[in-house]
């Protein structure tokens, strides 16, 4: 069983996945968070270019198209750094709540694994603005922030439902507009 893939284990057995990423270090964690963040923003970049072929950079825009390449990655790392640390602070605001001792490195590693895939697929919600889009991957969060708290911190299941309901609370309230949660919106 210890040879079954990851991504089987989140289907089936979400608990053990989390398991097994208990034992990795934080540096490995934010080393793959870093390395998928700049794999999507490099792959958008990319995009951009490819969808839009008609705009062929020439002179000065030729410049700004290579500036920009060069800038969006690191822009992009830059965002996603202060995007993991407040919803990492938030989320350990929530846990000083059910008596958490066991320290920041674990808050971070669940705040990692449960943005993930709002890294991967921010565009749904906020390019393409796909209907209830942001608000399946704040679904996504929450889900993966539970299974977070529940094996990171080793909360019971009330603790971590409430850990992780009051965090996507706070993130539905400030991010209502990308979410799209009709006559939620300011």
């Amino acid at each position: 069983m210890s040879g079954d893939l990851p991504i089987k284990n989140f289907f089936t057995r979400p608990g053990c996945l989390f398991d097994q990423l208990r034992i990795k270090s934080l540096q490995e964690d934010l080393l793959f968070f870093f390395t998928v963040v700049l794999a999507a923003s490099i792959l958008s970049t990319l995009g951009t270019f490819l969808l839009y072929p008609d705009h062929e950079p020439a002179g000065l825009h030729l410049i700004g198209g290579m500036v920009f390449g060069a800038f969006g990655p690191l822009q992009s790392l830059i965002t996603w750094v202060v995007i993991l640390l407040s919803v990492s602070l938030v989320e350990h605001f929530f846990l000083l709540f059910v008596d958490e001792h066991q320290g920041f490195e674990r808050t971070m590693k669940s705040a990692i694994y449960a943005l993930l895939p709002t890294v991967l697929f921010w565009w749904t919600a906020v390019i393409l603005k796909v209907p209830y889009a942001g608000l399946l991957l704040l679904l996504c969060f929450t889900l993966i922030t539970y299974f977070g708290v529940r094996k990171f911190h080793e909360k019971s299941k009330d603790r971590a439902a409430f850990v992780s309901l009051a965090t996507s609370a706070v993130l539905l309230i400030l991010f209502s507009r990308w979410i799209s949660v009709p006559g939620f919106g300011l």
